[in-house]
């Protein structure tokens, strides 16, 4: 019997899907179907007293025919079809009764189809808002072009930058999953609207369909693969001209270094170019000449803090950059901005750690390091004069021996960075977990021999084993830096981690930790890392993805940060307090404002013994300061 009800219920189900096969013609059969067997079901009624007497009364029923089939054929079919003006025709002639069910059911049929339309119209409608295919129309907006991992700390400093701003995300990803990936990100709750679009940025009917011409910044993200999107997208980007009203600001980001060039021609000098692993390997060696300082950009690049603003500022004006330095108590003045036409187009320049005697002009503005831009100017002040003041030389020491721990892209880059930077003799060990070919294809004749400044001698293993390190001098190195490696499948801040773990091990940890440098992909993983005492922790995508941002509001930031970035140049510095002050008596920071302006350089804060940076501190603070305590400076590159 089972058996049965299985077999017919399988074969009503397949009578059902053939129907609606069928379209139309198939459809309307199983409707026909279907009343002719609830009509059934309806006359059915009589043999449980549908005309009994105790229904004499009841309304619905009609009696006025032959109380049998036809009433009860009539009843059934009211209130299967439910056409109520055929319900008003009781007791008409055949001929006009069959008018009327014909008109009633054609009405139903119109009625159907006008409720199909709008539904089907609807229907449509959002099916287009969940695959992203309508068009943005907006203003002033900003765009972002593509998807990666980075897109949430871009969001986010988005919203500290210019909260309530509105975002059109354009990328090759359906609706649901970026919006279920903010929602967990927690973008949400951030002072952000968000706009999704499905499509892919590379053909300029896209760009159009987000009002690119219309936007006030948009920003592309590389794909993370071969950068072949991004690439594209630059080339349609740099190529238009009819933009409405002032052209957006343009930033890009690239992830391999070997694409940077193509990259920047590109650009045609429209839009700022950003490498992911030039920033980072830069950041890397500044660290490794200086331990500390990825704790100063941490800050500028962070959600809170300080970062760099440049804005012009009433009252400066013919000033000396040494007055306007006293005249603020909430923001440190670090260089000068105007603008300059440049083939054709007005540019932005800049220009870091002016002289202190440099006087500022009507049309330039202030390079500023603040918690936020909106910042009170108190006039021209007199030059302050610290009595405790200390004339002594400064300058950093060139790396000498550093050990970079695994391999990966950036290591080029790094060389390169460490080359430039170093003197004469000075030493790089790099242990790979690689083999002898793979380290010939990697690491040629011809590089080495470029590399004029530098010893490179590498060892093949993995450090995360304890034998690696047995033959090592560990102490002797001036900087131990751990790489993200990505030459296994295993997570490179996993691995990471395991060589941090391996280290911690070794007898001397305790003494060199303060010169590991530990490069991190993830920024949720920093924490870790924390725990295991390093101090700095160079976390590439929120580098990246705050430098995009940033740049994105302030086009000019891109050269500033280009400058502050480059071997040569003005550059951040972290030197003992007791090359400017005496130690050990009360100090403001108006006394490392003099000291460092008598070294043509600019004083942003202090690096404490307890790895406590102050950038831009109290003007009314004191500390009592000791020979491990740095002071944070700009100033040119000097080595000795």
């Amino acid at each position: 019997m089972l058996q049965t009800l299985r077999r017919l219920r399988a074969r009503i189900r397949y009578l059902v899907d053939r129907a609606f096969a069928r379209e139309a013609a198939g459809q309307l059969l199983l409707f026909f179907v279907l009343v002719a067997f609830v009509t059934v079901f309806g006359l059915s009624s009589m043999l449980f007293g549908l005309f009994h007497p105790d229904n004499a009364d009841v309304d619905g029923i009609p009696r006025g025919i032959d109380e049998g089939i036809l009433d009860a054929v009539w009843w059934t079919i009211t209130y299967i079809v439910r056409l109520p003006a055929f319900e008003n025709m009781y007791g008409a002639t055949g001929p006009v009764l069959f008018y009327a069910v014909v008109l009633s059911i054609m009405g139903l049929a119109v009625f159907g189809v006008l409720v199909s339309v709008i539904n089907n119209a609807m229907r449509r409608r959002i099916e287009l808002l969940q695959q992203g295919d309508t068009p943005v129309i907006e203003q002033g907006h900003i765009v972002i072009l593509g998807w990666n991992k980075r897109i949430f700390v871009v969001l986010r400093q988005l919203a500290r930058l210019r909260p309530g701003a509105r975002v059109v995300i354009l990328a090759d990803s359906d609706l649901i999953t970026m919006s279920e990936a903010l929602r967990v990100a927690g973008i949400s709750a951030e002072k952000l609207t968000v706009i999704l679009r499905n499509g892919v940025p590379g053909n300029n009917e896209e760009l159009d369909r987000m009002a690119v011409d219309r936007a006030s910044a948009v920003i592309v993200l590389s794909n993370g693969a071969d950068d072949s999107d991004a690439i594209k997208t630059l080339v349609l980007l740099a190529r238009r001209d009819a933009w409405h009203g002032q052209p957006p600001s343009l930033t890009a980001e690239i992830s391999l270094e070997k694409n940077y060039e193509l990259a920047e021609i590109a650009a045609r000098n429209r839009i700022h170019v950003v490498s992911a692993s030039r920033v980072s390997s830069k950041i890397i060696v500044q660290t490794i000449r200086n331990h500390g300082l990825a704790g100063v950009y941490d800050e500028l690049m962070s959600l809170d803090g300080n970062s760099i603003y440049v804005q012009p500022v009433a009252g400066c004006a013919d000033l000396t950059i040494r007055e306007i330095a006293y005249g603020f108590t909430e923001a440190i003045p670090v260089g000068v901005t105007w603008e300059a036409e440049q083939g054709g187009e007005l540019q932005h320049k800049a220009g870091l750690n002016p002289e202190p005697d440099y006087d500022l002009v009507e049309d330039e503005q202030l390079v500023l390091m603040a918690r936020d831009p909106r910042v009170a100017f108190s006039g021209g002040v007199e030059p302050y004069e610290s009595p405790i003041y200390r004339e002594r030389e400064s300058r950093v020491a060139a790396p000498q021996q550093v050990l970079l721990l695994g391999w990966s892209d950036i290591l080029y880059d790094i060389l390169w960075e460490l080359n430039a930077h170093a003197t004469e003799g000075s030493e790089v060990t790099v242990v790979a977990n690689l083999t002898e070919t793979e380290l010939e294809e990697k690491l040629d004749e011809p590089l080495r021999a470029a590399l004029t400044n530098l010893d490179l001698d590498v060892r093949l293993g993995d450090a995360t084993e304890r034998h690696v390190y047995e033959t090592m001098d560990m102490l002797s190195y001036g900087s131990v830096v751990v790489l993200a490696d990505e030459t296994t499948e295993e997570d490179a801040d996993t691995r990471a981690l395991r060589v941090l773990l391996r280290l911690s091990e070794h007898k001397d940890y305790q003494t060199f930790q303060n010169k590991l440098i530990v490069e991190l992909l993830d920024g949720e993983n920093r924490d870790l890392v924390d725990g295991l005492g390093v101090r700095d922790i160079v976390v590439t995508s929120d580098l990246i993805s705050a430098q995009l941002a940033q740049v994105s509001q302030q086009r000019v930031l891109g050269s500033i940060y280009r400058e502050l970035l480059s071997a040569g140049g003005v550059e951040f510095s972290l030197r003992s307090v007791s090359e400017y002050v005496s130690l050990d008596v009360p100090c403001r920071f108006d006394d490392l404002t003099f000291a460092a302006q008598q070294h043509s350089e600019i004083a942003l804060g202090l690096y404490l013994s307890d790895r406590e940076v102050l950038l831009n501190p109290s003007r009314t603070a004191q500390w009592q300061l000791a020979e491990d305590d740095k002071l944070i400076v700009l100033a040119q590159q000097i080595y000795r």
